[in-house]
């Protein structure tokens, strides 16, 4: 038996010494940093002006066939987040998270964990089960791949918070994401879940059990013989399907939140709002470069917490169950929406357009990019289930409000390779937006959380140009 114990041991010390040499020999070390003047989306929300931002970026990497590893440590003093020390020692800079994590394959498995952001099934401008906004949070992930099949089951942390006032439901919220995919040759069609919970960060059985969070919800919920777990949460489901060739890449999906079913069944009985999105859209190579062409949108109300009568049950698909915070100074901020919700970046009530352009060769330079992005927005309520009112209203909306928003942007990289290991970039972003959302504060419910209301002649110019130069240095 001891000398079992010594074996098994030495193996793992063996195994350690191998994957630690591994990960020591072959390390890419990274700093970017990136020099900007000019409006910034932090400014769009809050209302104010250009001002020059700088952020830097420390990084390490490792990749190989087994083991891929990503340290990201972010400095900025663009001060739209203040710590305690960001004057007095820090000379005005904050620090932060940028994708950070570890990656195990044991084919066909992998295994995923850390601080970063994990895309969703398609290439996309506008998924809509992940952000393409590349939101950093905590998660776990495992992949099963092989040629005819995909499942993905992924937890995610949404919330963690140390305010001991507010109830655990708000204080404590995870999702997991679940994905089957069926594979082709170059086609896939797949079925794609989130299950948003509350009270607690992690649940085992959502994250473990894979079944369809549909039925593991019923069966907990209902109890053999004892209710189990943490009781109601947030199912919400979609399906994609893309065809993919070393040319041509199209796609299309769609996520369901929730679908008038009276319609079908009681269509002379109150019909309630379908919240639903989708995204589709293509790209290709041209003679002259390479083009892509994005669609998506969501109907109003999509993304929402669910609640009747002012009962807000915090289970919304976004991280956090506010929009509004203070810095260290006291000073009043609003988080862009962009950085709250999990899923489609402009989350509900909206059309986005986008087109993007890789020239071949722009004057010896490539990958260079032009994206062009039209977006129309209406009310929205992220936080606050029904907006002003406190239930349901009857039918389905979309963009149907008095006053909408209006953006055109138009953004242009133009990257340069100095050396083999300096490369300098240079972007310009020139837009303008029409009737600027402004917050307004409810108190016609009593979840009193505020929504966001596009305000006509509210116009404002969207200018900014930045510089950016990244080294990385092979060990």
């Amino acid at each position: 038996m001891e000398s079992s114990r010594i074996i098994i041991k030495l193996q793992l010390g063996i195994y350690f010494i191998i994957f630690m040499s591994t990960i020591l020999y072959g390390l890419t070390l990274g700093v970017g940093t990136d020099l900007k003047f000019g409006n910034s989306i932090f400014g769009l929300y809050n209302g104010f002006g250009g001002a020059v931002q700088i952020a830097a970026e420390f990084s390490v990497t490792h990749e190989n066939p087994q083991v891929s590893l990503n340290i990201s440590l972010l400095a900025r003093n663009d001060r739209y987040f203040r710590d305690p020390f960001t004057d007095s020692y820090y000379g005005g800079f904050y620090f932060d998270f940028g994708n950070s994590c570890l990656t195990l394959r044991m084919s066909p498995f992998s295994i995923s964990v850390g601080k970063g952001y994990l895309g969703d099934l398609v290439e996309s401008s506008y998924p809509l089960f992940a952000s393409s906004t590349h939101l950093p949070r905590n998660f776990f992930e495992l992949k099963y791949e092989d040629e005819r099949f995909l499942y993905i089951s992924r937890w995610l942390e949404l919330t963690n918070l140390r305010d001991e006032h507010k109830p655990s439901e708000e204080r404590f919220r995870g999702a997991n994401f679940k994905s089957y995919v069926l594979k082709a040759g170059a086609f896939r069609f797949g079925y794609e879940e989130a299950n948003i919970y509350v009270g607690k960060n992690f649940d085992f059985e959502f994250f473990a059990n894979p079944v369809p969070g549909f039925f593991i919800q019923y069966v907990k919920d209902a109890g053999r013989p004892y209710p189990e777990g943490i009781g109601e949460c947030n199912f919400i489901m979609g399906f994609c399907a893309d065809f993919k060739t070393s040319d041509f890449y199209l796609y299309s999906q769609i996520l369901i939140d929730d679908i008038n079913m009276n319609r079908f069944l009681k269509p002379s009985e109150f019909q309630n709002p379908d919240k639903i999105a989708w995204s589709f859209g293509a790209s290709f190579n041209t003679e002259v470069g390479r083009l892509a062409i994005h669609h998506a949108g969501a109907t109003k109300y999509t993304f929402q917490p669910s609640g009747e009568s002012g009962n807000n049950r915090f289970y919304g698909y976004t991280i956090y169950n506010d929009f509004q915070y203070k810095q260290q100074d006291g000073k009043d901020m609003i988080l862009p929406l962009e950085f709250l919700y999990v899923g489609y970046k402009y989350g509900e009530n909206n059309l986005a357009f986008n087109v993007e352009y890789v020239p071949k060769d722009l004057f010896g330079v490539r990958q260079a990019k032009f994206n062009f992005e039209y977006v129309v927005l209406g009310e929205r309520s992220p936080i606050n289930a029904w907006g002003e009112l406190s239930t349901p209203p009857a039918g389905t909306h979309l963009l149907d409000d008095p006053v909408l928003e209006h953006r055109l942007n138009l953004e242009i990289y133009v990257p340069w390779k100095v050396l083999d290991w300096l490369e300098l970039k240079l972007s310009g972003q020139f837009g303008y937006v029409w009737n600027r959302s402004v917050l307004v504060n409810v108190e016609s419910d009593n979840v009193k959380r505020p929504l966001l209301r596009p305000q006509l002649g509210n116009n404002t110019a969207l200018v900014s140009f930045s510089l950016s130069t990244n080294v990385k240095l092979n060990w």
